[in-house]
Parts: structure tokens; C-alpha cells; sequence
């Protein structure tokens, strides 16, 4: 279901549904001994557990996001008072700092998408701003992504994408790529392209690349891979690893656009067929790449 196809259905029903929920009030303290299974989380025994997760412990903390309730509020706040009023004009370039950061919070249910579309839906009524693009993505292409996770195909092959991708693609699988890639040199942003390399040197270190920027990491994945069977594994690979908002259906649809999901076909070219390519020429005029990759060295 394209974007064009569910968000009326949604904007039919957002009166019903785009409003607080009813706290339950608890009336009975639990009599129960604490199950076996709860774990007492202390700031002076944290790095204990962290030691004993069983997790990827060659990937390091994120020094840009610490987890958390209050963290997650905070930044919810922060967002209302310095980022809502240009985020429409200013999303979209990096160095303007301008998106919520908001989606690792989101990922790892922090905050709700209902609690952040109220407080920014009230905060810019209050104030006469316009918040329809915030909430287009927050409330429409969120819930696109889940549809998409929930009901449709899996998320995870290129047989998932719409009939004119697959055969745009499968039509140029042959087509010369140079250069190309191996998932390590990906991996260890390794290629020829320094803002390309800035992308990934963030995901790396922050454990997020900046949403404008995904769309193009994920285009050079596609067209310096071998196949594009491969260049799908790889972007998984690397944003389940990385990703603080990575293993989301939000990601996985992000991923699959850069196929063809979701969008629609464009001019015919070498590698991509008929689905949109993006260019290094493209982000120099719309943005300001010199000051991302010197921020991502």
C-alpha cells in the first residue's frame, strides 16, 4: 500500500484515535513473591549486567544517546522548543541539527509515537506553527512501515518489492559496476566516496546516520554491490549491528524504498533501472556535505 493509498484512511481516523490514553490506576499492591526472572537495575551494578548480556560487545555504547525514560522526555522537550518551528525547511540538512532524534527512543519503547504526535500537535497549536510534515512522517510513513512489517511480504527480500522494481532491477543485474564493494570495506567505511564514508563513520560511532543522508548511503550500497541481493544484505547487516534504531520496521521499509518500495519509477539508467538514484552532485547542491564530513571524520 503506497503512502497515497493509506494516509487518507489514516487522517480519517486520526480524531478517534490522536488522543491521550487513560492511565490505569492500580487499586492492588502485588502480594507475590517477585518472579525469577526480574532483574534489579542499579546504576553501580549496570555495567555488570551490560558484561553479562548476551550481546555484540565488539559494537561500543553511543556516545550521542544515553537510554532512558527521562532522556527520551528530555529530548521530546528539546525538540518542541528549538527544532519544530524550522522542520519543515531545515530536516533535510544535516548541519542544521534540525530532526528529533527521537527514533532509538521509539525502537526501543522509551516514548510512544502517540505521546510525541500529542505533545507536538498541542505545542504548535499553542503557538501557530505548522507541524503537518513532522506528523506526516511521525503518524503516515510510521505507520506505512508497520503495515508493511505487519501484512505484507517479508521485509527482508527483494521479491518484497512492487513488480516494476524487481524488473527493473533483475533487467540491469548484469550491468558493469565499478567500483564494487566487499560487506568488510562497507563495514569499515572504506570507499572511495568521503561522504559516503562520513555516513557510515556516524553509524559507526553514534549509531545513526541522519535521515537524508540514509536515502543516499543506502543508493551507493546498491550501486557499488555486486547484485542487489547482496547490497540488501549488507544494509541489514550493517543497521541491524549499528543501528540504534535498527531490527524496526521502520528500517526495514527505509531500506527496501531505496529498491523501489514505495516510490515509483523514474528515468531509465544503468544499474538502477527505473528506480531513483541519487548523486553525490545532488547532495552538494541541496546540502552542506564539506561541514558533515568534517563533523564525521
Amino acid at each position: 500500500m503506497p503512502p497515497t493509498a493509506i494516509r487518507p484512511k489514516i487522517h480519517k481516523l486520526l480524531p478517534k484515535y490522536l488522543e491521550p490514553v487513560t492511565q490505569i490506576k492500580l487499586t492492588h499492591r502485588w502480594p507475590g513473591k517477585t518472579f525469577s526472572f526480574h532483574t534489579e537495575v542499579e546504576e553501580a551494578n549496570i555495567g555488570k549486567l551490560v558484561a553479562s548480556s548476551e550481546i555484540d560487545h565488539s559494537v561500543p555504547p553511543s556516545p550521542k544517546f544515553r537510554g532512558g525514560r527521562k532522556e527520551a522526555l528530555k529530548r521530546l522537550q528539546d525538540f518542541l522548543k528549538h527544532n519544530l518551528s524550522r522542520y519543515a525547511r531545515q530536516s533535510r540538512e544535516p548541519s542544521e541539527k534540525a530532526t528529533s532524534q527521537l527514533s532509538p527512543y521509539l525502537h526501543f519503547g522509551y516514548i510512544s509515537s502517540l505521546e510525541i504526535a500529542l505533545a507536538v500537535r498541542d505545542y504548535a497549536r499553542e503557538r501557530k506553527l505548522i507541524a503537518d510534515e513532522f506528523l506526516e512522517e511521525l503518524i503516515v510513513r510510521r505507520e506505512l512501515a508497520f503495515n508493511f512489517a505487519r501484512f505484507g511480504p517479508a521485509s527482508d527480500k527483494i521479491t518484497s518489492l512492487p513488480d516494476w522494481a524487481q524488473k527493473a532491477l533483475a533487467k540491469h543485474a548484469k550491468d558493469s559496476r565499478d567500483p564494487v564493494y566487499t560487506r568488510e570495506q562497507f563495514e569499515h567505511a572504506e570507499t572511495h566516496d568521503e561522504l559516503w564514508n562520513a555516513c557510515q563513520r556516524e553509524l559507526l560511532r553514534d549509531g545513526i546516520i541522519h535521515g537524508y543522508y540514509r536515502m543516499y548511503w543506502g543508493k551507493k550500497i546498491i550501486e557499488w554491490s555486486r547484485t542487489p541481493e547482496q547490497a540488501l544484505d549488507t544494509m541489514i547487516y550493517l543497521n541491524d549491528r549499528y543501528a540504534m534504531d535498527g531490527r524496526d520496521p521502520n528500517t526495514y521499509t527505509n531500506i527496501l524504498w531505496c529498491f523501489g518500495l514505495h516510490d515509483r519509477p523514474w528515468a531509465e539508467r544503468p544499474i538502477f533501472g527505473m528506480v531513483r538514484y541519487m548523486s553525490l552532485d545532488g547532495m552538494q547542491r541541496k546540502t552542506d556535505v564539506d561541514s558533515y564530513i568534517r563533523e564525521h571524520l
